[in-house]
């Protein structure tokens, strides 16, 4: 992995290296596929990741058009799935953007320690409570922290980045709307390496599928492979209590999807936000009625015993 600073100041098709610690056949290889971009647009104004293939070269590279007809480059010498880490990536680089650093250069070269690997770092750390950290991920919005006094700040950004990684909210939600939750937040103790709350059988599942994985490229496709099976789930079970409104025995398959299913709560509570946000009331009371059904089902369990004759 590397990076690099281009530069397009003597001409579009002219890149210049302001700063790099790639070496000169991969970098020759970026700036030959960069060239062949700015020959059909004169400047580079957003972000892209690009798998390369050039003179027996092999490289995935996210790159970014800046200010002053600057690129930032991230570069892996190898095909690999990076594109499951844009967000990360973008976010890295928009501090590179915001802070105007003098020197660019340990900033840049720690880009893959910081966007990449901490979901090593992350499953290493909480490895015993993962399932749980994967749980509040998915279905919570406020969560309490205690600071690490040994470990420092990383491991709670890392562990913000995961989490953010692992949330359906940029899925079902305008992420400009903010909720709170009602009930009390989930702790997260970095001083004991413990996630305090619950999970299911889904995240139980989910962490045993990511945690023996050595790969962050693996890992982190793992992550957005299940957040697309969750919302799809999240979609049946939304569909069952839209059908709900004038079918009472969708109503019913609606109950039983929920409470078969190895992430039953999470997709209630995540329903329940929804319904909260936008004001959903029908949902909001569909919802009230199937979470009263269901403790009522589970205070009066069916008697299966014969009667006494």
């Amino acid at each position: 992995m590397s990076y690099a600073l281009l530069s397009y100041e003597d001409g579009p098709t002219q890149l210049n290296t302001l700063y790099t610690d790639s070496d000169a056949p991969t970098l020759d290889a970026v700036k030959s596929y960069l060239c062949t971009i700015l020959a059909k647009s004169p400047t580079l104004t957003s972000s892209h990741i690009q798998t390369i293939t050039n003179g027996g070269i092999s490289a995935t590279v996210y790159y970014r058009g800046l200010d002053d007809n600057q690129v930032v480059c991230y570069i892996v010498s190898e095909h690999v799935a990076l594109s499951p880490f844009y967000h990360e990536l973008d976010k890295y680089t928009d501090t590179l953007v915001s802070s105007h650093m003098e020197d660019p250069k340990p900033y840049l070269g720690k880009w893959y320690y910081v966007c990449i690997e901490y979901v090593l770092r992350v499953i290493d750390y909480f490895r015993n409570d993962l399932p749980s950290l994967l749980f509040i991920a998915l279905s919570r919005n406020n969560i309490t922290t205690t600071s690490p006094d040994h470990e420092g700040p990383q491991i709670v950004r890392d562990t913000q980045l995961f989490i953010s990684a692992c949330s359906l909210k940029e899925l079902m939600y305008n992420t400009s709307v903010v909720f709170e939750d009602t009930e009390e937040s989930p702790m997260i103790d970095f001083t004991s390496k413990a996630v305090h709350y619950e999970s299911s059988t889904f995240c139980v599942e989910w962490a045993r599928q990511i945690e023996s994985d050595g790969n962050p490229f693996s890992v982190r496709q793992a992550l957005e492979d299940r957040k697309i099976t969750a919302n799809e789930d999240m979609n049946t079970f939304r569909r069952l209590l839209h059908q709900a409104e004038t079918d009472h025995y969708a109503f019913y398959r609606g109950y039983e999807f929920v409470k078969m299913h190895s992430n039953g709560k999470v997709l209630y509570e995540m329903l329940s936000h929804e319904s909260t946000v936008y004001s959903l009331d029908k949902l909001g009371g569909l919802l009230d009625v199937l979470q009263n059904f269901r403790i009522y089902k589970e205070s009066h369990p069916y008697n299966l015993t014969s009667p006494e004759r």
